[in-house]
């Protein structure tokens, strides 16, 4: 089972994301629903004080509409309430699962590290004095994205006002039960698959947050108003906000990044919200990564899986149901990047039939 939609996939620059932000676009409420709205969120915050968990209001960016290029045009949350579609068909999970594999057990190293039973040895390369060895699947002269949609296409997003108080409270199933998703609160949040020089994935394993405590994730969190702008065009800029939160929660600043491009938008469907999902490659090694300092205390322990098609594919089989609703699909549109289509097809295939929700 799934828990997610994959609305646009591609490979998108900054230059290819354009954004239009429309302030006057935002949720109305009656004052008697604003009355209940306010006590409910009340009701949160006590519970996240109980539970020393993390939940505070914030600015947020909400996600009005979405329309990607090549004639491939998705329609708004706005007119659809049922969810966005390409013309002619639905955009679905189904529309993407055409085979089926499975997948060996991996095992679990220290210090959080997931390995498949054939990476436990060290890689070659990786000894004092050597710089960081590139991923053991790429062959010399390799591209670092194997299979990567021609550049160039543009994703267009509509953006509005919403808070992060709005969506605690309008994805409770007390509001949203018989409301279409047009009218949920919709925060545009980001994430990013960060792949070390030596060929790690960073994963958090979320811990004193308000959601999918317990379960991996990648780097991530919410594109915040007033804060993630792009100082040359003051307009909203979710690169900066990738950015921010992998400084935020690694102390990986942008020098240490050599690449970076979003890779598409996935919507949440269990706790209703729109993720924009990146791939961030860095110049350092994992140890490198290691030694920086947070800014905040967010992720308490950095784990990690070896960016390499059998591994990732048996993280995936192994934890699924076990990873965030947004971090998954992040970790297939990464797969399908570089390990292609086959790959994708296989392992999207396979966790269609596995449960959820562990």
């Amino acid at each position: 089972m799934l828990e997610f939609e994959i609305l646009a996939r591609g490979r998108y620059r900054p230059q290819d994301l354009h954004i239009s932000y429309q302030p006057d676009q935002f949720l109305r409420f009656t004052p008697e629903l604003q009355e209940w709205m306010e006590r409910f969120w009340q009701e949160k915050l006590r519970g996240a004080r109980q539970q020393n968990s993390l939940l505070f209001d914030s600015p947020l960016y909400r996600l009005i509409s979405v329309q990607q290029d090549s004639e491939q045009t998705l329609t708004s949350v706005k007119s659809r309430g049922a969810g966005f579609s390409l013309p002619g068909r639905e955009v679905s999970p189904q529309n993407f699962f055409l085979s089926f594999s499975a997948a060996a057990r991996g095992e679990r190293g220290e210090g959080g590290d997931y390995h498949a039973p054939s990476m436990l040895a060290p890689h070659p390369g990786r000894r004092a004095g050597r710089p960081p060895a590139p991923p053991a699947w790429r062959k010399q002269g390799d591209s670092p994205l194997l299979n990567l949609p021609p550049m160039g296409q543009a994703l267009h997003l509509t953006l509005g006002q919403t808070s992060y108080k709005e969506y605690v409270v309008t994805r409770s199933q007390e509001f949203a039960s018989g409301r279409t998703r047009a009218e949920l609160g919709n925060p545009l949040s980001v994430c990013s698959v960060v792949e070390t020089a030596d060929g790690h994935i960073l994963l958090d394993k979320r811990q004193g947050v308000d959601l999918y405590v317990g379960r991996y994730h990648v780097i991530g969190g919410f594109f915040e108003r007033d804060v993630d702008i792009n100082a040359t065009t003051q307009q909203p800029d979710p690169f900066a906000a990738m950015r921010r939160e992998i400084r935020e929660e690694t102390g990986i600043g942008t020098d240490d990044i050599s690449e970076q491009f979003c890779l598409g938008l996935v919507y949440d469907v269990f706790t209703p919200h729109p993720e924009l999902c990146f791939l961030t490659r860095l110049r350092i090694s994992l140890e490198e990564v290691r030694r920086r300092k947070p800014e905040d205390g967010e992720i308490k322990t950095l784990h990690t899986c070896p960016g390499e098609p059998t591994s990732l594919a048996q993280f995936i089989l192994q934890h699924h149901g076990n990873i965030s609703a947004t971090g998954e699909p992040n970790l297939l549109l990464y797969g399908q990047l570089c390990y292609g289509d086959d790959w994708f097809d296989a392992i999207t295939s396979s966790i269609s039939n596995l449960p959820s929700r562990k």
